[in-house]
């Protein structure tokens, strides 16, 4: 087993993915063939590992790439990413795609303890206040005090700035800064053409209106997002809406929800059939998206917007690969014909 690369004389790196094949954090592999390649790191060459090495490392590697939670592939190449960062490019007939919450679900629970961590010490910090000027207390000084400040920084939180839509693409002609605040009232739509919309209240142009008593009165126009500049926001606005986490419990309903989608984009498509808001709208009381959805939502953008990254590879992959089997053929029937003539 070789650890450094045959054309560049890199060293190729480990992975802790493959006992049979430790070799390289990227590993392509054609089951039918019987082909395994270590990819050099540095100058993405193919390095077809010797015959006696392969078949256990091939089986193992095609067992991996089945399982894994996040894959994308195209007629002869399928590309997936394993937990420990591993790089899996299987050769051959695609599979049938498979669709789970890939690793941002961890990243999900995490965002909750962080969120119980910093509350508790929030709390601690206020029952020390409260200890401090425990003779406000008797006057109900100390609570208005609380009250006050609460209500201080929930405006600041709802005024923070998600996403700036560009002039060019703005109907006002300018750019428009949606906020944490227009995230909530937001509703999914199906796009006009294909994907998704979105719906942002009071945030397109304010047009003069007169009321009652004839004066002007400014009203702000809901905006309509097309398919990328949602998905833009919402990746953006997600993380703000669900930022106290999730526990296993709603994590698990949460993948339930995609599985029961199929893949990423059919939860997002559905959800937008639905016409769902992300948050509660008096007008829509019956519409909004539960914790669960919510949590779904996010993870669904998360992994169309991996699973695009990775589809921007296949072509190259697919190119690099026609040239190594070039090689490989050729290596292989070597290698057959000087093990008979020894024979």
């Amino acid at each position: 087993m070789y650890r450094t690369c045959i054309f560049c004389s890199a060293d190729l790196g480990t992975n802790d993915s493959l006992e049979a094949f430790p070799v390289s954090k990227s590993i392509a592999f054609d089951g039918w063939k019987g082909r395994l390649w270590a990819i050099c790191p540095k100058c993405a060459r193919w390095n077809l590992a010797p015959l006696e090495e392969r078949w256990e490392a091939v089986e193992a590697a095609d067992r991996l790439f089945t399982d894994a939670r996040l894959r994308v592939q195209s007629e002869n190449v399928g590309l997936a990413r394993l937990r420990d960062g591993t790089r899996l490019i299987r050769i051959g007939q695609a599979l049938p795609g498979e669709m789970a919450a890939w690793r941002y679900g961890d990243q999900l629970v995490k965002r909750r303890r962080h969120y119980l961590l910093v509350t508790g010490a929030a709390a601690a910090a206020g029952m020390a206040i409260l200890g401090g000027f425990a003779w406000l207390t008797a006057t109900g000084g100390f609570y208005s005090l609380v009250n006050v400040g609460a209500s201080l920084y929930r405006q600041k939180k709802q005024r923070k700035v998600v996403y700036r839509l560009p002039a060019e693409r703005s109907p006002t002609g300018r750019e428009v800064l949606l906020r944490r605040w227009h995230a909530a009232g937001s509703v999914l739509r199906p796009g006009v053409v294909d994907g998704i919309a979105l719906v942002v209240p009071d945030a397109a142009r304010k047009d003069p209106r007169t009321d009652g008593w004839g004066k002007p009165k400014y009203v702000a126009e809901p905006l309509v997002l097309p398919d990328v500049d949602a998905r833009a926001f919402l990746n953006r606005a997600m993380v703000h809406l669900n930022e106290s986490g999730a526990s296993r419990r709603r994590l698990e309903g949460a993948v339930s929800l995609l599985g029961q989608a199929g893949s990423a984009e059919d939860f997002l498509r559905r959800t937008a059939a639905q016409g769902r808001s992300l948050g509660k709208r008096r007008d829509m009381p019956d519409r909004a998206l539960a914790a669960e959805g919510a949590l779904a939502l996010e993870m669904a953008l998360h992994e169309e917007q991996e699973r695009r990254v990775m589809a921007g590879e296949l072509s190259l992959l697919e190119s690099a690969w026609r040239e190594a089997e070039e090689i490989a053929s050729i290596a292989d029937k070597l290698a057959l014909s000087a093990g008979a003539e020894l024979g």
